[in-house]
């Protein structure tokens, strides 16, 4: 096994090796080569890509046995909360059973990041993820289970979380709510082949509700992410919860989004948000994944012995 930094000419091999990793994860599609080396571009050119993801001094380490691609790791440096430097993980990842490589690669990538003098290691967070990896507000997901607990192994704890059900071949028919409210739709197109979705609720020409869903192929250019809607924001002005306007504006949103071709729906909340999460289990949706961020306190010493 030998461990080499990422080059152009891995390409094709480190894009293989994360389709392949990421087939078992919920709405993670096949990346293209093309797509994939858009994500890393900001370590071949040195050059980072906010908007897709991009921080400082990226780097990847990619672990080869007998030619065969067994680990991948992108780091860099971003900032927490625009103040303190600190430690990326973008993305990381390794054959299961290959613990040993999965090992040495993380040991490769944060010897690279401590050289930048930071106290702090964030791995999976949301603002530094692939676009192509799953949906927006993903962190690490639990079919990535070898991954979470190689982290967790050395160190790392969970600091966010995010989890998301989806509800395929949805049918819904909008029960309206007792407030008297005007319901409209604002459609917008994006990168998928799909418009983008926002629905609102006035009351008195005042805004009180507000449904915000995107396509699918926001995140995927595949086929598959097509049909697929998530919807990124519900919200109800306080004094207007509890009335059936919430189910309402949603019913409303996932039926007009049907009618344009949407078939399959998507939707998330953080881990702690259990009013939305036990509003949202029993609208229709259903778990499909967890999804956690992870952070390494280096001043921590990690007490785990192989």
């Amino acid at each position: 096994m030998e461990i080499v930094e990422y080059t152009s000419d891995m390409q094709v091999p480190v894009t293989q090796f994360y389709n392949r990793l990421t087939a078992d994860v919920p709405h993670c599609y096949p990346v293209s080569e093309e797509e994939f080396a858009i994500a890393i571009r900001g370590v071949t050119t040195g050059k980072a890509d906010e908007k897709e993801g991009g921080i400082d001094s990226e780097t990847a380490f990619v672990a080869l046995t007998e030619g065969a691609v067994q680990a991948f790791i992108h780091v860099g440096i971003g900032q927490e909360e625009r103040v303190e430097d600190v430690g990326v993980i973008r993305f990381f990842g390794y054959e299961r059973g290959a613990r040993r490589i999965g090992q040495a690669v993380l040991e490769k990538a944060e010897a690279y990041l401590k050289t930048y003098d930071i106290s702090k290691i964030f791995a999976f967070s949301q603002d530094c993820r692939y676009r192509f990896y799953h949906f927006e507000h993903a962190y690490l997901s639990d079919a990535l289970d070898q991954v979470q607990g190689l982290l967790g192994f050395n160190g790392y704890h969970r600091s966010a979380g995010e989890v998301f059900l989806d509800w395929e071949d949805y049918s819904v028919t909008p029960v309206p709510s007792s407030l008297p409210v005007t319901l409209s739709i604002d459609w917008k197109d994006g990168r998928g082949q799909l418009p983008n979705c926002t629905a609102y609720a006035h009351q008195n020409g005042e805004q009180v509700g507000i449904c915000e869903s995107l396509c699918g192929g926001e995140f995927s250019s595949h086929t598959d992410a097509q049909d697929w809607l998530h919807t990124v924001w519900l919200g109800i002005e306080d004094e207007f919860q509890g009335q059936g306007l919430g189910r309402y504006l949603l019913q409303y949103a996932l039926q007009e989004m049907h009618k344009v071709g949407y078939r399959h729906a998507a939707i998330s909340t953080a881990w702690d948000n259990h009013r939305a999460f036990l509003f949202y289990s029993n609208c229709g949706y259903r778990t499909v994944d967890w999804t956690y961020e992870f952070v390494k306190n280096l001043s921590e010493p990690s007490t785990e012995k192989w």
